[in-house]
């Protein structure tokens, strides 16, 4: 057995890649590293007991070269009588559509494609050609664009589905090995452009870094990422503790308790909050995006700030609330009638004529009625605006919706979406709250309208 090949298979036991009975997908690009490991594994599939298949995908980059790569792979398969699956995907359309770059419109286009065929045809892994010389590029492209521990892990070894039985060995240890067995694979000619950034890390950093400082470069930044990964996964068991003692999660909405948060050690609120809004709202906060968040804290009550990814935070009396996808004043002016039902922001608003004798007072916000003899048949609905006013039932005289909302300690997030309905201009019911004063029922009263929110 060759010494590559012993070292492939103390990785692959090591982090327990593979299980006896698996079937594993092989992602083919007929590149050296692909080739070299469904070469590998074809080799040893008695020995780990599996059942072996390739895909390969057309990215319609690079015209008759890439038909030719994928007559490659077939050949390739049914030579090695490996079950062959293809597919043509047009990555740069995608990449305009999605306004992304072609490394990462064909990387998401890749493992959507896998991910049908495993589906489908019943694979239970999938095995990148990923090697040594990929990990060193993404770790040191990570750092240059600003990472944390994470992204000086480097490639993971495996996640969920998703293995990289070869991430040990180094490019020109799998050059040796083909050129040594004869064994053909091509070359995509855009890696030896460095117009991409991976390619210019490759291709210009790379080989300075190797004359000048290191010549196994690959292998020693293999080393670090890896004791970096056991770091990473030790904080993140501790990170995802303290993540529940300090939140809580309703559907949208995450709130961090600002005095759990104290309790912690303040080095670890930047990773603590990333991981609570990953976890919670499946949103990635920049570095930026934390900063701007915990400088809240600091903040008076009712501070917003918004971040990338349509986030919004807000600071409320003992807590910062985050949440997805919410503008402040995201709904318009709506007209409604007497005897019709409107739905705004998901609530359920009517107006209806009641008889006086059917009514059954209830303490609910909910459920209001006014004298209808003191309205016009025409209302509106909006969000309140700054300076409104109105004679809260049960108050004298007139009170600014800003300053009843903050007495009735509504939060931040909840007040800057509050509902008025309005006739002729005046505030008859901040809705769910309290009804105006001046259109309360008396014993004149002949003519009832309920009002509803649902």
């Amino acid at each position: 057995m060759k010494k590559i090949e012993e070292k492939i298979i103390r990785f692959i036991e090591e982090y327990k890649l593979i299980n006896h009975g698996e079937k594993i997908l092989v992602a083919l690009s007929g590149g050296p590293d692909s080739v070299f490991l469904l070469q590998f594994l074809s080799k040893f599939k008695r020995k780990y007991r599996i059942t072996i298949g390739a895909m390969h995908i057309n990215h319609l980059i690079r015209g008759k070269t890439a038909e030719k790569d994928e007559k490659f792979c077939r050949s390739l398969c049914i030579n090695l009588g490996i079950k062959y699956h293809s597919t043509v995907r047009n990555v740069p359309e995608y990449s305009r559509n999605h306004k992304m770059s072609l490394e990462e419109a064909a990387r998401e286009i890749r493992y959507q494609e896998l991910s049908k065929v495993c589906n489908k045809f019943g694979y239970s892994k999938i095995a990148t050609g990923h090697n040594c010389n990929d990990n060193a590029e993404t770790l040191l492209l990570n750092l240059l664009k600003g990472t944390g521990i994470k992204g000086l892990s480097g490639i993971p070894i495996k996640r969920e589905n998703i293995i990289r039985p070869i991430l040990a060995v180094t490019k020109s240890e799998i050059i040796q090995y083909l050129q040594t067995n004869k064994i053909a694979y091509v070359l995509d000619e855009t890696n030896l452009s460095s117009e991409y950034q991976r390619n210019f890390i490759r291709n210009k950093l790379f080989p300075l870094i190797k004359e000048k400082l290191n010549p196994k470069v690959e292998s020693t930044l293999f080393k670090t990422s890896i004791i970096l990964k056991q770091q990473f996964l030790a904080l993140n068991s501790t990170i995802k503790i303290l993540s529940e003692s300090v939140s809580t999660h309703n559907k949208n909405k995450l709130e961090i308790k600002i005095d759990k948060l104290k309790t912690i050690d303040e080095n670890l609120w930047s990773e603590v909050l990333k991981y609570t809004v990953d976890s919670k709202l499946k949103v990635k906060l920049t570095f930026e995006d934390c900063f701007k968040i915990l400088s809240l804290i600091s903040k008076p009550k009712g501070k917003r700030i918004g971040c990338s990814n349509s986030i919004t935070a807000v600071k409320e009396e003992n807590e910062i609330v985050i949440v997805k996808g919410w503008s402040a004043n995201p709904i318009h002016e709506t007209n409604i009638r007497i005897g019709e039902q409107k739905i705004i922001d998901k609530k359920k608003i009517s107006l209806q004529l009641v008889k006086k004798d059917s009514i059954k007072m209830k303490n609910d916000s909910r459920l209001e009625y006014i004298d209808a003899q003191k309205v016009s048949k025409n209302f509106q609905i909006r969000i309140w605006k700054p300076g409104d006013k109105f004679y809260p039932l049960g108050m004298t005289g007139t009170q600014n919706v800003s300053d009843f909302l903050t007495n009735r300690k509504i939060s931040t997030v909840k007040k800057n979406k509050q509902l008025v309905l309005l006739n002729k201009n005046r505030i008859v019911w901040v809705i769910g709250q309290r009804i105006d004063n001046r259109f309360k029922l008396t014993d004149n009263t002949r003519k009832v309208l309920q009002l509803c929110l649902n």
